[in-house]
């Protein structure tokens, strides 16, 4: 397939050479000029844990972006998720598909205003990755992909579009209910990602800390509490399985979550789309959520420093 990947940051890019090894003709858009630059003049630099490469991918700038495209992935972040839709708006007509990944609650309805519905997939992954400095990833540990058109199936694209990332070894499957996937992941990384932030730790390390456990809890059972308001059928169980199983190194144990990499590079985070969005939610909806919205307060406060 022909695929554009808008948002070009770690996840981004690690979806962007493997796609590529695979034999997908793959192009990078990002807004980091820096980042672009590097990628067009040296290749993307992958460190792996058993390898280090160059990957001679395509890349332009989100402003420059031009074409026509099979399918359009995108991982950028929530916050600058409508103005990545606003430059890419030239390549999105011809697209066939577009697939979100983007971490984080509303992405779908911010998506619905540039792009119609019947070819817009939403999803979530496991992947991991960091942004080590422009054009240079450490791709580490195993994951997977959900996704589901939010509305008919058109089972010939779908196909496609799970043929295409299985042979590039992404573990991609089609969800009973991206949903509840969206919010499911939404939950975990408003533990993993805050709390390791916060803590200045990578996953493994959080997984070891005396009441790790019972942190975790505290922000899922508010977000089950207010996914229940919202007609989701979210489990506390669901949430916390994934969050024992990363801590494992074979998983995401060595991985410093988005959020971390963000505070330490001095970027403001998605926080607003994970704890923040429990926090309002749970103000309209009349329910209390204490942690949800003291995490979030939080992070605001080490976006300030």
């Amino acid at each position: 397939m022909k695929i554009a990947i808008a948002g070009a940051g770690a996840m981004g890019c690690r979806f962007g050479y493997m796609l590529m090894a695979a034999g997908n003709d793959v192009t990078l858009i990002d807004g980091w000029q820096e980042h672009v630059t590097a990628i067009l003049q040296k290749g993307l630099y992958v460190e792996t844990e058993t390898a280090k490469n160059h990957y001679q991918i395509p890349a332009m700038l989100a402003e420059e972006a031009h074409g026509e495209f099979d399918l359009v992935i995108l991982f950028t972040k929530a916050m600058q998720l409508d103005a990545m839709l606003g430059f890419i708006k030239p390549i999105l007509p011809a697209a066939k598909a577009v697939l979100i990944l983007s971490n984080g609650l509303g992405n779908i309805e911010t998506l619905a205003r540039y792009v119609s519905q019947d070819k817009i997939y939403a999803g979530v992954t496991l992947w991991s990755c960091e942004l080590e400095g422009p054009g240079h990833i450490r791709a580490t540990g195993s994951g997977n992909v959900e996704m589901q058109p939010i509305t008919g199936l058109d089972v010939i694209m779908a196909a496609q579009i799970l043929s295409t990332l299985n042979e590039a070894g992404l573990n991609a499957e089609i969800s009973a209910n991206v949903l509840l996937s969206i919010w499911k992941k939404a939950a975990f990384n408003s533990v993993m990602n805050t709390y390791c932030a916060l803590l200045d730790c990578n996953v493994g390390q959080f997984g070891k800390l005396p009441g790790a456990l019972v942190m975790a809890e505290s922000v899922v059972q508010e977000f089950v509490q207010v996914a229940a308001s919202q007609q989701i059928p979210l489990t506390a169980e669901m949430v916390m399985n994934t969050v024992k199983k990363v801590f494992d190194p074979r998983e995401s144990g060595e991985h410093y979550p988005s959020m971390h990499q963000d505070l330490h590079k001095g970027r403001l985070t998605e926080i607003d789309y994970l704890n923040g969005a429990i926090a309002r939610l749970g103000e309209q909806a009349n329910i209390p959520v204490p942690v949800n919205t003291l995490l979030t307060r939080l992070i605001h406060a080490k976006e300030a420093q």
